[in-house]
């Protein structure tokens, strides 16, 4: 052995490890709504076990630990919420991110089957929306509004919707995305375009936003046909990732038809890779958990969806960054 690889300590190793706790303690944290809880100022370990009704030992360790996440402060036997969390995970905070704990706890499981997929060649934590329960299907999509409706808001402070009178969310989920760059917007009209299935949680869910009077709902698979109407925008959030190749290219072309002449479609969502594979992190870790979840999911790179949207007759294709780190490609029907 070489004087070099016995000097190695594992020290990326010991750094991967060392964020798994955190992480959990923070999704302990979000279940319970201990930052809620902590809006209006500090509170001992006691008080916060009595109005949550559990047993203080066990919460303390809890509260300790979100000391060190930098999510919560200790002073005189009281925790607090840190600047961060009182920003975002506080229940009714304009910037309220915690909705999404469901989804984060759901794809941190099916990261745990990784292997597993691998072993069977197939997905061992599959995702069928056709299938799901309704129960599990609504919980699934109000884990994605907080992550929807953010790219929603970016979305239409990074692009011009000035001139877009109608705008087609295809699988659009929960319609968050729709909903936060419709309320920029007050004249624009959307159509949310879904599964049957889906489209049966989504109605409940549409109600929460301002925007549901101007929001339409469309049945279909955008697989097997194209949109009924035509519309002067599509937003494509987080559905080519999950569609096999031949798939995905049929979905971008038949969304396209559903465009009038110099209209536009926007793709985004993590799973845009770059040629090289190995980047944005997002979208190569996000290839893993895709197919743990879908039997042909996967992250495709920028050429492959330039590809995809020349041949539904599409030019003019651009990438960009929207805040909060996703990219979108957008094109122009020809």
């Amino acid at each position: 052995m070489s004087e070099e690889i016995s000097n190695l300590t594992p020290d990326t190793i010991d750094r991967l490890e060392a964020g798994v706790a955190p992480a959990l303690a923070l999704l302990a944290g979000m279940d319970l709504d201990v930052f809620s809880l902590l809006a209006n100022g500090p509170r001992s370990a006691a008080m916060l076990a009595t109005d949550l009704g559990l047993d203080e030992d066990r919460l303390s360790r809890l509260l300790y630990a979100l000391v060190l996440t930098n999510l919560l402060t200790y002073e005189n036997g009281h925790f607090a919420n840190s600047p961060e969390a009182a920003a975002f995970l506080v229940k009714g905070s304009p910037r309220y991110i915690g909705g999404g704990h469901e989804l984060r706890r759901e794809i941190w499981e099916a990261d745990l089957k990784t292997a597993e997929s691998i072993r069977r060649g197939a997905p061992a934590a599959l995702h069928d929306f056709a299938e799901m329960d309704e129960a599990s299907l609504t919980a699934f999509l109000r884990g994605m509004i907080p992550f929807a409706m953010a790219t929603g808001r970016a979305l239409g402070k990074q692009f011009d919707f000035s001139s877009v009178g109608s705008i087609v969310d295809v699988g659009g989920g929960s319609g968050a995305a729709l909903a936060g760059l419709m309320e920029q917007h007050a004249t624009m009209r959307g159509t949310l375009f879904e599964l049957p299935s889906v489209a049966k949680a989504t109605a409940a869910l549409l109600d929460d936003f301002p925007c549901r009077d101007r929001i339409a709902i469309e049945t279909g698979d955008i697989t097997a046909a194209p949109l009924k109407g035509k519309h002067d925008a599509a937003l494509l959030r987080a559905l080519v990732q999950v569609l096999a190749p031949e798939d995905a290219a049929k979905a971008i072309r038949h969304a396209v038809a559903g465009l009038r002449p110099g209209g536009h479609i926007y793709i985004t969502g993590s799973g845009i890779l770059n040629d090289d594979r190995l980047s944005p992190p997002a979208g190569v870790y996000l290839n893993v958990t895709l197919m743990n979840f879908y039997p042909s999911g996967r992250s495709y790179t920028t050429s492959e969806h330039v590809d995809w949207l020349k041949a539904a007759g599409c030019a003019d294709p651009v990438q960009m960054t929207v805040r909060g780190g996703s990219a979108v490609i957008r094109a122009t029907k020809t």
